[in-house]
C-alpha cells in the first residue's frame, strides 16, 4: 500500500468531506471498472491503510478512511447524513486476519448510492490490503470454476448460460442511471436529485424520539425550547471564532449542527401531533353533532296545501262584497254548527 503514490493531502479532521474535495479524483483518477481504486492518502504501515476511494458495480464508489477515529459527537452526526457511516469499532476494531494488525472497520465518509447494501469493505471486518486479497482469490476461484464449467460443456457439445450480465444488457441498464448518483437518494419510493450542499435527517437523532403515547405536541415543545437556548448559546461561541482554534471551531460546529438536527427533527414530530389533534377534535365535534341530530324529536310537517286552501277562501269572500272579515268568519262559523244565521249579530 505504501508504494501507491498518494497527494499531500492533510489528514483527515472531520467526517464532513465536501464533494468538490474528490470530485476531481472520481473523474480522473478512480476510473469506471469495477474494482478500481485510489489510494487519496497514505497509510501507516502495520496500522492502518489511509483513505481509499474505491470503485463498486454501476458507476458506485465509496470513500473509505481507515486513519481515522471518531468522536460521540460524529457517531451521533452520521446517523443525520445518508452518505456517511460510522459502524462500530470504526478507527479502533483491529484486522479479523489472524496476525494483521492494521486497522480493519473503517468510517465511510461517502457512499455515491446509500440505497444499496453496504459495502463488503465496510462490513467485512477486514482492513482493505486483506480485504482486497480476499477478493482476488474469490475472483480467481470463479474464473476458474467458470472455465472448468465451459470445458465440460464443449464436451457435450454445449455451453451452459452464463450468469454475468451480456455487454449489451449491462451498458444499456448503466446507460439507464443518470450521468451521476452523487446527489440522488431515494424517499418514499421515488428517487430525488438533491443539490450538492443538501442536508437530509434521516429519521430520530439519538437524544431524540418519535412521538407517541405521553410523548405529543406539548411534551415535544420543552425539548425543542431546551435545544433550542442550546443553539443559541453554542452558535454565539462558534460566531466568535476568533479566540478559537481551528479544532475548537470544528468541534463546536459539529456539536451546534447537531443540535439544529435534533431540533429540526422535534418540531416536524410537533407538527404532526398538533395537526392529528385537530383533525382529532374535528371529528369528536362531527360525531356529537351527529348523535344529537339524531336524539332530536321529530317535528310534524305542516299542511300547508290546507293552509292555501283557507287563506285563498278567504280572499275570495272578502272581495265577494258580503261584508267585512269578521262577517265572514261569523258566517262560517254559523254554517258550521248548522243553524240559522243570527241577524242582530250582522254586521251591516
Amino acid at each position: 500500500m505504501s508504494s501507491i503514490p498518494t497527494e499531500n493531502l492533510p489528514p483527515t479532521t472531520s467526517i464532513i468531506l465536501p464533494y468538490e474535495e474528490f470530485q476531481y479524483d472520481e473523474n480522473k483518477k478512480l476510473g469506471n471498472a469495477n474494482g478500481n481504486f485510489y489510494q487519496r492518502k497514505p497509510g501507516v504501515e502495520n496500522v492502518h491503510d489511509g483513505q481509499i476511494m474505491i470503485r463498486l458495480k454501476k458507476k458506485r464508489f465509496v470513500i473509505l478512511d481507515y486513519g481515522y477515529v471518531p468522536s460521540e459527537e460524529e457517531h451521533e452526526m452520521a446517523k443525520t447524513i445518508p452518505h456517511v457511516s460510522i459502524p462500530k469499532g470504526a478507527g479502533v476494531a483491529k484486522c479479523n486476519t489472524q496476525g494483521c494488525e492494521r486497522i480493519g472497520v473503517p468510517i465511510m465518509l461517502y457512499d455515491s448510492d446509500p440505497d444499496e447494501p453496504p459495502s463488503l469493505y465496510l462490513r467485512g471486518g477486514l482492513c482493505f490490503s486483506c480485504q482486497r486479497n480476499l477478493n482476488e482469490k474469490r475472483r480467481t476461484n470463479k474464473k476458474r470454476k467458470k472455465s472448468e464449467c465451459i470445458d465440460r460443456a464443449d464436451e457435450v457439445g454445449a455451453v451452459p448460460e452464463s450468469k454475468d450480465f451480456p455487454a449489451g444488457q449491462f451498458l444499456a441498464d448503466v446507460a439507464s442511471y443518470p450521468p451521476t448518483t452523487l446527489n440522488r437518494v431515494r424517499a418514499n419510493g421515488e428517487f430525488i436529485d438533491l443539490d450538492s450542499d443538501a442536508i437530509i435527517i434521516n429519521g430520530p437523532v439519538d437524544g431524540t424520539r418519535k412521538r407517541g403515547l405521553g410523548y405529543q405536541h406539548r411534551e415535544i415543545r420543552n425539548d425543542i425550547l431546551g435545544y433550542v437556548r442550546e443553539i443559541s448559546e453554542e452558535a454565539k461561541t462558534l460566531m466568535a471564532h476568533e479566540s478559537l482554534s481551528p479544532g475548537q471551531v470544528q468541534q463546536l460546529y459539529e456539536k451546534t449542527f447537531l443540535s439544529l438536527s435534533k431540533a429540526t427533527f422535534l418540531l416536524t414530530q410537533w407538527k404532526a401531533s398538533y395537526d392529528e389533534e385537530i383533525a382529532n377534535t374535528a371529528n369528536t365535534f362531527a360525531i356529537a353533532s351527529d348523535v344529537a341530530d339524531a336524539a332530536a324529536p321529530e317535528i310534524p310537517s305542516l299542511d300547508t296545501q290546507a293552509l292555501d286552501q283557507a287563506v285563498a277562501a278567504a280572499a275570495e269572500l272578502a272581495n265577494s262584497g258580503n261584508g267585512s272579515v269578521d262577517h265572514i268568519l261569523m258566517e262560517h262559523e254559523d254554517e258550521n254548527e248548522g243553524g240559522d244565521v243570527d241577524e242582530s249579530l250582522v254586521e251591516v
